[in-house]
């Protein structure tokens, strides 16, 4: 990917993929209205479509609401892990704190600097140019306090501070890990595109069901249409907090920076 920001979508931006959508939705609606104008089906038929296209509404609804189910608990997995990775760096703050000095200070800039380093790449993960060098970064403060706090534990096998340093520094950096994951982690696009399609089929016979019946109600056809396309774009936009409107704060790891901030004279 050459682009400055990532993007999804088989490359394309969110907003444009929406707007796509609602244009494909529009058209599905005015072809499924000229094919019903020009249908010359039996009236047994005829009786038909209005059955037809409540089940499919209905199916749709039921994949909408699985769908933004799996959408919300992957945001709710992405706030928890920020939380859970600042109270881990707050605990291996905490017993770096307990450590006789010097080691106790120099500890702790690295882990003020690996704080500083994980809000600056949390803040621009969209960013290619800061995201790599930032997670080169990230990797290069973990060996260094990996390696610090190991050395401890050694010169100091029976201190308790250096133990749980070493554990909560451990955790620290796996959920580092999982925060990316759960970054890059995203929706198969496949339950994406079967649930845009199903909107599609879904406006189509709506649309196809006026134009039997030789009579349309264009409000009840827009409604519908910005219905479905908003609960699909609260859906991407769900599953990407970090390119759109909804975001994962990253208030937990901010208010920790300012907590370990050095006093000003």
């Amino acid at each position: 990917m050459t682009q400055n920001n990532i993007e999804t979508f088989s490359g394309m931006p969110e907003w444009l993929v929406v707007v796509l959508f609602l244009g494909l939705m529009a058209a599905a609606c005015e072809t499924g209205y000229g094919l019903g104008l020009r249908s010359r089906a039996a009236e047994k038929t005829k009786a038909m479509v209005p059955t037809i296209a409540g089940s499919i509404l209905a199916l749709l609804g039921l994949l909408l609401g699985f769908t933004m189910s799996m959408s919300v608990s992957r945001y709710d997995t992405r706030r928890r892990l920020v939380l859970e990775e600042g109270n881990a760096i707050m605990a291996a703050y905490v017993c770096a704190q307990a450590l006789p000095a010097p080691d106790n200070t120099e500890l702790r800039q690295l882990l003020r600097e690996y704080l500083d380093n994980r809000v600056r790449v949390s803040r621009n993960a969209l960013n290619l140019q800061t995201l790599q060098p930032g997670m080169k970064e990230d990797a290069r403060l973990q060996d260094e306090l990996s390696s610090r706090a190991a050395a401890l534990a050694q010169k100091h096998p029976e201190s308790v501070p250096a133990g749980l340093l070493l554990e909560s520094l451990n955790n620290a950096f796996s959920l580092q890990n999982s925060r990316w994951i759960g970054f890059v982690a995203h929706l198969p696009e496949g339950v994406v595109y079967v649930n845009a399609l199903m909107g599609l089929v879904a406006v189509l016979m709506v649309g196809y069901e006026f134009g039997i019946i030789g009579h349309r109600h264009l409000l009840s056809e827009v409604l519908l249409i910005i219905c479905i396309s908003m609960v699909m774009t609260l859906i991407v936009e769900l599953d990407h907090p970090h390119s759109g409107v909804i975001r994962v704060s990253q208030q937990p790891l901010v208010d920790l920076q300012r907590r370990f901030a050095p006093p000003s004279h």
